[in-house]
């Protein structure tokens, strides 16, 4: 049986000054969510634990808070949707690190730290490659 191999690209862009706002705001809702599901997650895990019941971190528990908030921020209605899926995920993986004894509990992200990053997963045409430029749905 062949390996399996997962694929994927760091690229260098020279983003204009529309596409600069538009990636720094993809990047501050990422840093939103993640840190807003996480400030949730430990009111609603304080308060299931002193009724005795534990509540495990999961996808579905980060998807409602996820939900929530774009009810609550419109403003995150308006960016890029697999980035912010991408976050609750990536901080459900942080908790089974966690848990498993990998790594430390997840903290909040600031936006001081020098690594601004986001991660953008591909459904169906949202990601296009044509005559050397990339087209990512809703950045441009």
């Amino acid at each position: 049986m062949g390996n399996i191999v997962n694929k994927g690209l760091k690229l260098w862009i020279l983003p204009d000054e529309d596409m600069i706002r538009v990636l720094n705001q993809n990047m501050g809702n990422a840093r939103f969510v993640w840190n807003r599901i996480l400030s949730n997650y430990n009111e609603l895990y304080e308060l299931f634990r002193s009724h005795g019941y534990p509540l495990k971190p999961n996808i579905r528990n980060f998807n409602a808070i996820l939900k929530m908030l774009k009810q609550e921020y419109s403003f995150l209605r308006e960016g890029e949707s697999t980035i912010q899926q991408q976050v609750f995920r990536d901080l459900a993986k942080s908790f089974n690190r966690f848990f498993n004894g990998i790594s430390n509990y997840p903290k909040l992200k600031s936006k001081r730290n020098p690594k601004q990053s986001f991660r953008i997963q591909k459904n169906g045409n949202n990601i296009r490659i044509s005559n050397r430029r990339i087209r990512l749905a809703k950045l441009g």
